[in-house]
């Protein structure tokens, strides 16, 4: 039998930061599947994403063997939180980086994958990199373009066509990465792990709703991630008076952590068309309480501009909710032929129509919700996954 490969696992932010969202948990079940797979692994990160609370609880600036099955690096930034400049992490990397077959970056814009494409190169270690959804057109142009350009043409090109592989976790992403970018780079479709098991043991029907004081006739649709504008939040509220004219008992629920205050924005919104009684904003909400919401759920809603996978609509099927997604998220094409989903185009007649036909039909609601979950279980879990990291990393 060979050795076992020696992998590093480079992030800008890593668990428990999940007020970063989705990513977060992925970098996190990639990891455990690494180990599955017969890896040795490390992780290098910052302290992006995480409290002051959660900083005074771990390690900071140096080896930690007591949060996971295998240690972890973090090492404090400067400055922009999105960049995550750090000096300590960059010299880490030139002095360690060459005690490993494989180097992993999960990201492509911040500072720590720059820095470890750097290392590599000097020490010629190869290395994959898994873009999160940050190479598609439109997340692209969504904001600081100019900068993303300026890192296009001075390294990002590069470390992509030097790449072993780039990794995309759909077809979707696969595809518009490649028409938009038009470089030659070699890639292979790996999906986001999801830990199934971790969805065996619902919550009790019931339980959101008593903690938040909701009716049991109450119709719940639902948001859960991040609060943010290209999320598609606002395509919800501008149908939702013509909802309430046929549905009195709807409720709109936005949960997730607020970025650049866009929860303003949206309560402007709701101000202005008098929804107060009909939207709720619960905040961030721990992995357990988002379940407990998912269970409650109706309807879960996200007409998103750009998702390269769509984390949160795996874990509303799990938890037996039935999803309503735009043409934008990742996994529609998968889920919409395996008849998971209502995959719509981006404009309020598509939203209403959709909405409406399920809340008109709950047969059809809940048959689409079990199809979704089978789907997921299918092809989202460690096992399914893990085949294709083997023969990426082996073979």
């Amino acid at each position: 039998m060979s050795a076992p490969k020696r992998v590093l696992q480079v992030s800008p932010a890593y668990y428990p930061a999940i007020s970063i969202g989705g990513p977060i948990f992925t970098n996190l079940t990639f990891s455990k599947a690494l180990e599955d797979v017969d890896c040795q692994i490390e992780v290098l990160t910052t302290t992006q994403g995480l409290t002051e609370e959660q900083k005074a609880q771990i390690t900071v600036g140096q080896l930690s063997t007591t949060e996971f099955s295998y240690p972890i690096w973090r090492f404090p930034y400067i400055g922009y939180s999105n960049y995550t400049f750090s000096p300590g992490l960059f010299f880490w990397l030139f002095k360690h980086v060459k005690r490993f077959d494989l180097v992993v970056m999960q990201a492509v814009w911040n500072f720590p994958i720059m820095a470890a494409y750097l290392a590599c190169k000097w020490h010629k270690i190869p290395f994959f990199i898994i873009p999160h959804g940050s190479l598609y057109d439109e997340t692209f142009h969504l904001k600081s373009s100019k900068v993303k350009k300026f890192f296009l043409a001075l390294y990002v090109k590069k470390m992509l066509i030097e790449a072993k592989r780039v990794l995309f976790s759909t077809r979707d992403e696969s595809l518009k990465v490649n028409k938009f970018l038009s470089i030659p780079i070699k890639s292979s479709i790996v999906p986001n792990i999801v830990d199934v098991e971790n969805f065996n043991l619902l919550p009790a029907k019931g339980t959101f709703r008593q903690k938040f004081g909701l009716d049991e006739d109450q119709i719940i649709l639902t948001h859960y991630g991040r609060v943010t504008i290209k999320k598609g939040i606002n395509y919800v509220l501008d149908v939702l008076p013509e909802l309430i004219k046929q549905y009195p008992k709807v409720l709109y629920v936005i949960a997730g952590s607020d970025e650049r205050n866009y929860v303003q924005e949206l309560q402007d919104i709701i101000q202005k068309n008098n929804l107060e009684k009909h939207v709720v904003f619960t905040g961030l909400l721990s992995p357990e309480e988002g379940k407990e919401l998912l269970v409650d759920t109706q309807i879960f809603v996200l007409p998103s501009l750009s998702e390269n996978f769509g984390m949160s609509v795996v874990e509303a099927l799990l938890c037996g909710a039935s999803v309503i997604i735009s043409e934008h998220v990742g996994i529609a094409l998968d889920l919409q032929e395996a008849g998971g989903a209502k995959v719509i185009k981006l404009n309020d007649q598509s939203l209403f129509e959709a909405i409406y036909s399920l809340l008109e039909n709950t047969n059809e609601r809940e048959k689409m919700a079990q199809m979704g979950r089978e789907f997921v279980i299918q092809n989202y879990s460690y096992q399914a996954v893990e085949k294709q990291l083997t023969q990426l990393i082996h073979g």
